[in-house]
């Protein structure tokens, strides 16, 4: 029944997804959250003031989506869990679970598994398109999958073509330079990252505009909701 209410909400208006997500599924969304033409497969959803999810993703198999004020999910996303009860990990404890904080954004196009939790803090960033987000991974000793969550930090930014491994971490106010690799928790905040592994390679300065972008992300989440109002 999930699944259908799930795939009924695509085509729905916003109101009525409004009376549908709360009523029958028991989301939480704020009053001016917006939902696109999207497949959201999630056991609870929360949605703060000014969050929405664009058109053309597909969320499923997750436990959990949460998105703070302003947060957004822009287009084309492929985001997909794997259910708690399934008995392929060795890691009973895993949360499948896709989190994001007040102004956090994933653009376009990107494949993000969320066989653990996946969690952009405030104003992180999984930018530009086409990167990958693992939360598990295959031990070749035990021939047993393994998971552990990944984190970006507050203004952590991930640029286009990039990898992030199981259990890796983007320091606060740091950025990877597209086309890197991250196999391990980076440990420099406010550093420009680059390379296969990615490493550091100079200092941000605090002047950045990025650091204080609060109202570029809240005038884009007001274009988006405009966007949204009109197509249905």
């Amino acid at each position: 029944m999930r699944r259908l209410l799930a795939l009924l909400m695509v085509v729905l208006p916003q109101r009525l997804k409004h009376q549908v997500a709360r009523h029958l599924l028991g989301w939480d969304l704020h009053p001016t959250a917006r939902i696109g033409r999207s497949i959201v497969l999630a056991r609870h959803v929360t949605m703060g003031p000014e969050s929405f999810i664009g058109a053309f993703n597909v969320i499923k198999d997750i436990d959990e989506l949460r998105m703070g004020t302003g947060a957004n999910i822009a287009t084309r996303n492929w985001v997909v869990g794997i259910p708690l009860d399934s008995a392929i990990y060795d890691k009973p404890q895993r949360d499948p679970s896709l989190v994001l904080g007040d102004y956090a954004m994933i653009t376009v196009g990107h494949d993000i598994d969320c066989a653990d939790r996946v969690e952009l803090k405030d104003h992180a960033v999984i930018a530009g398109f086409r990167s990958s987000v693992l939360t598990h991974s295959l031990n070749l000793v035990n021939d047993r999958f393994v998971t552990a969550p990944v984190v970006l930090e507050e203004f952590g930014v991930l640029m286009s073509n990039c990898t992030m491994l199981t259990g890796t971490r983007i320091p606060a106010g740091s950025v990877v330079s597209a086309r890197s690799v991250v196999n391990t928790r980076l440990t420099a905040e406010r550093t420009f990252y680059r390379g296969n592994p990615a490493e550091a390679v100079r200092e941000l300065p605090e002047t950045l505009k990025f650091y204080q972008r609060e109202g570029r992300q809240q005038q884009l989440a007001d274009e988006v909701a405009r966007w949204l109002d009109a197509g249905t």
